[in-house]
């Protein structure tokens, strides 16, 4: 009788320790040095200025860009509201390290969202194919080196939860009686939510259809599916036409799909360089799944596939959509390949054997990168144009609201140098990107040169003749630099990863008074 309780209890807690290893696995690989590795991308500043001043009441679009739906800087608000961020980690000391503080709170909920994706892919596996192959793909998410792009503040990142979500809630309410409806309704929810993150989540659309009419035979749950997915992400369009503001909406879309060719398999190319272990189980699974006609993989991954074809504009983070079943089709890959060929005693194990060894390979690689600090210059150099930036308060404190041009100041360089002067400081001065062709609109300005710079200095750009005679009437205030990752070569693997987080060495910051 003892033996037998033993046993049960066993038997209930391999369930539980199949789910832990993998959450533990990516808690460590997506929380782990969040604001020293990867190095910053444009977009995440502009996500994350959005998000502030949403947060501060200046409304939805302060950039006039409408690239992209609201509720991902909404959801980003909300968070920030809840938790007083960025008013609590403001110190009267302004250096380096303070600096890091801001953008380690958004990486940090970054992370969270992706220890939430490895158990939803974990959930949708283990429903699908059973405990094995749920381990082998929330492994495989969790470890290996691709991955990490979720770590940064990308609309990606923060869509990916709510697609599973709405994923898991309907392939879940196939055995409910009572709350089937719910479930499914609440699953459209999701998906309009993700949708209205970002468009391209309606890839996805063809599989929910699918597991809902499989799941229920009528048509009738698919259009309460479809309700919420549609209406929702609709909201976007009619606020813009309630201000007025349609035309730079359809600007908006138009401009995204209207933009120089960066064909998927480009992207695909640098998904192999970057992690081709990942890249031979992952396509290796959905071709696998081909071959065993798995209508859910298959339904999946193939609209995904064939809309980036289309769009002809793939950059490496628009594979984060492709993760998840990627993890799963290379999971099933794991868990069932060859073992027919085997003994009942050795297949048993051989899955064991074969997730052992892919997620500690994984694992080693992905350790050996995300501990490298990219961020150390620019963080300091920040650092360094706040303290050199006017405080608004004091700028607005003369006899005139208005301030003339040779008072105020510009400031030339990357838009993510922006939102954290402008919305956490509150320091006064004009943002120019260097990508805008329009002139200084102030006699004084101060120009932030790095990389990005250079490269616009010596490319082909209509705004580099007018930033070369700007750049000459300038002189130096403070050279940053640094090399973090010394010399380790990019070539090889696993630090092929770092061509897609190149290391901020070098930042001058200049100015013409």
């Amino acid at each position: 009788m003892t033996t037998q309780l033993s046993l049960k209890k066993k038997s209930k807690l391999w369930p539980i320790v199949f789910v832990a290893i993998p959450l533990l696995l990516s808690a460590y690989t997506h929380l782990w040095n969040p604001a020293g590795f990867p190095s910053q991308h444009v977009d995440e500043g502009h996500y994350l200025r959005k998000a502030v001043s949403t947060e501060s009441g200046q409304g939805l679009q302060p950039q006039n860009r409408y690239l992209a739906p609201y509720f991902g800087q909404i959801f980003l608000a909300g968070i920030f509201k809840i938790i007083s961020y960025p008013d609590f980690l403001i110190k009267e000391t302004i250096d380096g390290k303070s600096i890091q503080e801001f953008f380690m709170i958004p990486r940090l909920l970054m992370g969270i969202l992706a220890i939430v994706d490895t158990f939803l892919i974990y959930k949708i596996s283990q429903r699908r194919y059973g405990n094995i192959v749920a381990l082998a793909a929330s492994i495989l998410f969790a470890v290996m080196p691709f991955t990490w792009m979720t770590r940064r503040v990308f609309l990606e990142s923060i869509q990916l939860p709510f697609i599973l979500t709405s994923i898991m809630l309907v392939i879940y309410s196939a055995d409910m009686k009572q709350h089937k409806k719910i479930a499914i309704i609440v699953s459209g929810i999701f998906m309009g939510l993700a949708i209205f993150t970002k468009v391209p989540a309606f890839t996805t659309i063809p599989l929910v259809v699918f597991l809902t009419y499989s799941n229920t035979r009528r048509l009738r749950y698919v259009l309460l599916w479809i309700i919420p997915t549609i209406l929702i992400p609709a909201l976007w369009p009619i606020h813009a036409a309630a201000v007025g503001d349609l035309n730079n909406w359809v600007d908006g879309i138009l401009y995204q799909t209207d933009r120089e060719s960066r064909p998927l398999i480009n992207a695909l190319n640098t998904l192999f360089q970057v992690d081709p272990i990942f890249f031979v189980i992952g396509i290796g699974g959905i071709i696998y799944s081909v071959f065993k006609r798995d209508y859910f993989l298959m339904i999946w991954t193939f609209p995904i596939f064939i809309f980036l074809q289309l769009i002809g504009y793939v950059s490496s983070f628009h594979l984060i959509s492709l993760l998840p079943p990627l993890c799963i089709a290379g999971g099933r890959l794991i868990a069932e390949i060859g073992n027919r060929s085997a003994n009942q005693s050795v297949r048993n194990v051989l899955p064991f054997i074969r997730i052992s060894a892919i997620g500690l390979f994984g694992l080693i690689s992905t350790s050996m990168i995300i501990s490298i600090d990219m961020n150390s210059t620019y963080y300091q150099a920040l650092a360094f144009l706040v303290q050199k930036l006017p405080d608004a308060k004091t700028t607005n404190s003369s006899n005139s609201n208005i301030q003339s041009a040779g008072e105020r100041i510009t400031v030339s360089g990357n838009p993510e140098y922006f939102w954290i002067p402008e919305f956490i400081f509150d320091k006064q001065f004009v943002g120019s990107s260097y990508y805008s062709n329009v002139p200084f609109k102030t006699d004084k300005y101060i120009m932030i040169i790095d990389k990005g710079f250079l490269n616009i200095l010596d490319g082909n750009s209509r705004s580099r003749e007018r930033l070369t005679l700007a750049l000459n009437a300038t002189q130096s205030l403070s050279v940053f630099q640094q090399n973090m990752t010394g010399d380790l070569d990019n070539s090889k693997y696993p630090y092929t990863g770092l061509k897609l987080t190149p290391e901020v060495k070098y930042i001058d910051i200049r100015s013409n008074y």
